[in-house]
């Protein structure tokens, strides 16, 4: 009986042994613990290298290998080791965490600082940037990183460098400002484009370019007007680039959207206006004019406008009637409507010789001679003396 009981102890003793045996640390690990807890980050790495040569799947390894890059500054190598960690084990995934968020905390709190004190010296934009993107990585489901990041280029006229980051941000989060700044800077690439080469034939490349760019400041700007449709500036730009790619009746539908959702905007009933008046829509334009001129009695540009609108429309029916050899005088009565317009805009437009020209040429076809005579003589000041009628 005793002897029994001697031999079975002696087994559950070897086999405890063998569980301790098989969780022991080796020689490198044990090395690389003392050396952490005493902050020899230098000396842990070697050990850790050593370690994970000989034990590569070693979570705690990877783990403490993080940990030491951390400490160090290398937040690559550190991100790095962290993720083989978290590949085979997820014992130090709370750990690996915490790190990551503290450092996190750590670069926001330090790029938002440099960011402000950019005013002061533009350098420290460029050290704000470099903080807000490794906060970035350290949690990259957090779009504050990103939008700081993107708006240190845009202050610094980076507009190209700031698409990534406000993708990224877009990526996670639907946030009508950034889509607007995003579609913005496409929008201004291709802008720039077609105002380099406005009445050139484009080159084929060139223009697929433009249109690209064009493409997506659309597909943002659409994002943004719906996420917030009251962006007057969403709208206008948008309107701006369907205009640019020959769209103008898309552009007209953004703007009926617009008058629809923010109907006292006198921007959208002005734009509205532009759009049918280059189609010679004149009775069209001229209702959106005056709607927009009675929210804004002072909106010199939409009286400015409706002159024209009703100019052009007398000479359109001007023109037909003597086509059609008939006396008509319909057009005069279009004429008329126009000067009280064009005359509210002088006090406002001194210098303009195209709009004295205009009004020159409106009151000789009314037989206002004295008018007409004293509108051609300031048009010609203005030209230097070079003007006619």
């Amino acid at each position: 009986m005793n002897r029994s009981y001697k031999t079975l102890l002696i087994i559950v003793l070897v086999g405890a042994l063998g569980v301790f045996s098989f969780h022991c640390a080796s020689p490198e690990m044990t090395s690389a613990r003392l050396y952490v807890q005493q902050e020899q980050w230098n000396e842990a790495l070697s050990a850790l290298e050593s370690e994970l040569e000989h034990n590569p799947d070693n979570a705690e390894a990877w783990y403490l290998k993080g940990r030491v890059h951390s400490e160090l500054g290398n937040f690559d190598e550190m991100l790095e080791a962290f993720e083989s960690s978290l590949e085979f084990s997820d014992d130090y995934k709370q750990e690996i965490e915490e790190i990551r968020f503290n450092n996190w905390v750590a670069f926001i709190n330090a790029g938002i600082e440099e960011y402000n004190l950019g005013q002061e010296d533009p350098d420290n934009y460029r050290t704000a940037i470099e903080l807000f993107e490794l906060a970035s990585k350290m949690e990259p489901d957090s779009t504050v990183a990103y939008k700081n990041w993107g708006f240190a280029h845009l202050i610094l006229g980076e507009m190209e460098e700031a698409i990534e980051p406000f993708k990224e941000t877009l990526k996670r989060e639907d946030d009508p400002e950034i889509a607007k700044y995003t579609g913005q800077i496409y929008f201004d690439k291709g802008y720039d484009i077609w105002n380099r080469h406005y009445g050139e034939d484009m080159d084929p490349e060139l223009r697929e370019e433009m249109e690209e760019h064009l493409e997506e400041a659309i597909r943002y700007l659409r994002k943004s007007m719906e996420w917030d449709p009251d962006d007057g500036e969403v709208v206008a730009t948008l309107s701006n680039a369907y205009i640019v790619l020959d769209r103008q009746e898309e552009a007209k539908e953004i703007f009926r959207a617009g008058i629809e959702t923010d109907p006292d905007n006198k921007i959208y009933y002005y734009n509205l206006g532009v759009l049918e008046l280059e189609e010679d829509n004149f009775e069209t334009a001229i209702d959106l004019f005056e709607s927009a001129v009675e929210l804004d009695p002072e909106y010199h540009d939409a009286y400015y406008n409706m002159g024209v609108a009703y100019v052009n429309w007398g000479v359109e029916l001007r023109e037909k009637a003597v086509q059609e050899d008939d006396e008509d005088k319909t057009y005069r009565e279009k004429f008329e409507a126009a000067v009280p317009h064009l005359e509210r805009v002088v006090d406002v437009r001194p210098d303009d010789a195209e709009l004295f020209e205009t009004l020159g040429r409106l009151y000789a076809n009314l037989d206002r001679v004295e008018e007409a005579e004293a509108a051609f003589e300031r048009a010609d000041e203005l030209r230097g003396g070079g003007g006619g009628q």
